[in-house]
């Protein structure tokens, strides 16, 4: 999936749980998360292929594995050494990893079902990244947001315009 289709996800998620700017902004960096990491990784590894073959050797291996990103959100919603903000933030990105690895299962790629191996992938093959299909999902997800969650959405623009001003 596309960037903006994680983050739209992860942006609908977070209104819909009504959760507080800190979550909200950490749900936004959580939705990508997984896929900077493999690209961080690609960058620190040096290997005559070049950066982009080293992304496809390691991305949606471990850092897509949805085992992460639940214990992240287990850790949050227990309390355990973190209030808060922290808490939130944590919430927020074990939500938004969890988004990530949600839609990305969708592609025929797939995800991993352990934390160390590739293969096998989870793999519903529902759209391609980039396809038709993941577009009619990006407009599926804008027309329900809207639908269903129209006065938060305002309430959070409204939220955002006061922010700017300050």
């Amino acid at each position: 999936m596309k960037w903006i289709t994680h983050q739209t996800a992860a942006v609908t998620l977070g209104v819909a749980l009504h959760m507080p700017l800190a979550g909200l902004a950490a749900l936004c960096g959580g939705a990508i998360l997984p896929d900077v990491l493999d690209q961080r990784m690609a960058r620190l590894a040096v290997t005559r292929g070049g950066r982009q073959r080293l992304f496809n050797a390691v991305h949606r291996g471990t850092t897509h594995w949805f085992g992460w990103w639940l214990t992240l959100c287990a850790v949050a919603f227990s309390g355990a050494g973190v209030n808060g903000s922290v808490k939130d933030v944590c919430l927020g990105l074990g939500l938004g990893g969890l988004s990530h690895v949600l839609l990305d299962m969708l592609t025929p790629s797939g995800v991993p079902l352990g934390p160390l191996r590739r293969r096998p992938a989870l793999s519903l093959k529902i759209c391609a990244t980039g396809s038709l299909g993941e577009l009619c999902l990006l407009v599926a997800m804008v027309a329900a947001a809207w639908l269903f969650l129209r006065e938060d959405v305002l309430e959070l623009a409204r939220m955002f315009s006061r922010a700017a001003m300050f």
